[in-house]
């Protein structure tokens, strides 16, 4: 019994570590400009609202449709330093949702300023 609770564990902390993996390799792909955000980007699929992980993190499509107590009226996700793409791009990666764009005028509660 003991062994069966010991395999779901591990299973969740590899689960969370691919995901930060993932998410640090998509960063470091475009730090070092071996891979052009713009380029790819028109390729990824978009990120599904109805997602467990946009779900969990608040994420919308349209910021504005947010409510104004969870999120300041100037932070969008082209302002956000998990952003891959420029601010006038429509859409780009996302270092939370590694191999899917989101909106640049979208938003989640995991927003961070850029440096």
């Amino acid at each position: 019994m003991n062994n069966a609770r010991n395999k779901g564990t591990s299973l969740s902390k590899l689960t969370r570590r691919r995901f930060f993996k993932t998410a640090g390799a998509v960063t470091a792909l475009g730090a070092t400009g071996l891979s052009s955000p713009e380029a790819w980007a028109d390729e990824l699929p978009r990120v599904s609202e109805d997602s467990d992980m946009a779900r969990a993190l608040s994420y919308k499509h349209d910021a504005k449709m947010v409510d104004a107590a969870k999120r300041a009226s100037d932070r969008y996700c082209y302002n956000c330093a998990l952003f891959a793409g420029a601010e006038d791009e429509a859409w780009a990666g996302c270092s939370i949702f590694p191999g899917e764009a989101v909106a640049a005028r979208g938003w989640c509660n995991a927003w961070s300023p850029k440096q």
